[in-house]
């Protein structure tokens, strides 16, 4: 995985707090190595995941309604 390709992974939870400080962390990653960044943009993805889920969970969908 490169930089490039771990950004794409995370650029849909762009509104999403913190989402700037995920990409700092991607960089930092990034200058440990391949390993480390496919870490990082994994775990980091997962947890965007959760997040929306959690806040999310029980809403009626909005194409359901428009």
């Amino acid at each position: 995985m490169n930089l490039q390709k771990a950004l794409e992974m995370i650029a849909p939870f762009s509104g999403l707090p913190h989402y700037d400080v995920a990409v700092a962390e991607l960089y930092v990653a990034d200058g440990r190595g391949k390993k480390p960044l496919r870490e990082a943009a994994y775990r980091i993805r997962d947890a965007f995941v959760a997040y929306e889920y959690a806040v999310n969970y029980g809403k009626p969908d909005e194409e359901v309604y428009a």
